[in-house]
């Protein structure tokens, strides 16, 4: 495996570092790397169309050419051009890919009998490309949420299977943030708050989700969710109606 020489990181906003220390690029010069690392190797002419959708085809390779001249005055070994494919060097370590490691480990992954699982990387909260709004960046963030929800909810889920809620706790709270709109990452929280002895955590999620659902759809949470807290609250409470 070759050495890691620079170090790429996109959750959250753009950084690129070489030996630790940040190397600043300008905003058209990172679009292009941020690309290659997250679309993967390309042709020119799709660099070009995907970074200039709005210029003639001769125009969006003549910004790619004068992007390229950019990018080799401040660092040369962080593209590589065979013919007309343009990729990142081997030694680009990237961050969201370590996090969709983790994410296909998470959810495609063989379960072991002891439930035990890796933890998420740590920038696991943070969006991809915090503030970019490129067409392409909104679609792979999308994407990238919702896979790293899912990953969470199964890691929850599954070390809520083997009596381990508390260890499950972490996972149901960074699923709920990432997705907290879910009704499947709200059930699995109000779960783990229940198994832990803890109704009265469970019913301020019940309400938080209830306003949030509100809000944004004008409806109510599911049956199966309303249920779940009137088990714990037979007599009713605030939003929830007796059992």
């Amino acid at each position: 495996m070759p050495e890691t020489v620079h170090e790429l990181r996109l959750m959250g906003p753009f950084r690129l570092l070489c030996g630790g220390s940040a190397l600043q690029l300008p905003y058209g010069v990172a679009r292009l790397v941020a690309a290659l690392a997250i679309m993967g190797a390309m042709s020119r002419s799709q660099a070009a169309g995907l970074l200039w959708p709005d210029r003639t085809e001769q125009q969006a390779l003549s910004n790619l050419r004068t992007t390229l001249s950019r990018l080799s005055r401040k660092t040369r070994d962080i593209v590589e051009s065979g013919g007309d494919v343009l990729s990142l060097s081997e030694g680009t370590g990237v961050d969201v890919e370590m996090l969709t490691r983790w994410i296909n480990d998470t959810i495609y992954g063989v379960d072991s009998s002891d439930g035990e699982l890796t933890g998420p990387p740590a920038d696991v909260d943070r969006p991809l490309l915090a503030g970019w709004s490129d067409d392409w960046v909104i679609d792979s963030r999308e994407r990238l949420r919702m896979l790293t929800a899912q990953a969470l909810q199964t890691a929850a889920a599954r070390l809520l299977s083997l009596g381990r809620p508390a260890e499950a706790l972490p996972y149901g709270l960074a699923a709920v943030q990432t997705e907290p709109w879910s009704e499947s990452a709200n059930r699995t929280l109000l779960e783990i708050h229940a198994r832990r002895g803890d109704p009265s955590s469970a019913l301020r999620q019940y309400e938080k989700f209830s306003r949030i659902l509100f809000r944004e759809l004008g409806v109510p949470p599911a049956q199966d969710i309303v249920a779940a807290i009137q088990q714990l609250y037979p007599f009713g409470t605030g939003r929830v109606k007796a059992g």
